[in-house]
């Protein structure tokens, strides 16, 4: 059970389901309604949010997130059911596998021995969630960008 500061709702959880929605459109070459995505990005976090808050094993967090995404990436993005799905799955996927490869580096910088110790940090949370959120929005970028999942790939 993780109670998250409002600051952090606000200045890490909100961005990142952003960039979450964000990669997840980049993998099907889709242009979100900037309305839609902030208001699937707040839908995001407050469900995020409110998942943490109750009394369930770490980890059903992020089923719930994979249905509410792909529910979000459906309704609110209109992408088929399918691509929204796998949006999902490979963006959360995305963000575990960066979360793994910095967490243990951020901690060694910052001399806390688990993550857990940041958490009732507000600060070092958001502190420490810059470098995954900004590895993810290259990502993103990267893949929009230079069409590598969308047809027609320019292979430039």
């Amino acid at each position: 059970m993780d109670k998250m500061p409002l600051i952090n709702l606000v200045l890490q959880s909100f961005p990142e389901s952003v960039l979450l929605l964000l990669f997840g459109t980049s993998l099907f070459k889709c242009q979100p309604d900037r309305f839609r995505l902030l208001a699937g990005a707040a839908i995001s976090a407050l469900c995020s949010d409110l998942i943490r808050r109750l009394p369930f094993p770490y980890g059903i967090h992020a089923l719930v997130g994979v249905i509410v995404l792909t529910l979000i990436f459906k309704f609110l993005l209109a992408m088929s059911f399918y691509q929204g799905f796998v949006a999902s799955l490979t963006t959360l996927a995305t963000l575990g596998a960066i979360e793994i490869l910095l967490l243990p580096l951020e901690t060694s910088i910052l001399g806390l021995e688990r993550f857990s110790e940041a958490w009732p940090r507000p600060s070092l949370r958001i502190f420490m969630a810059v470098p995954e959120l900004a590895i993810l929005a290259l990502i993103a970028y990267r893949i929009y960008r230079n069409n590598i999942c969308g047809r027609g790939h320019r292979g430039d």
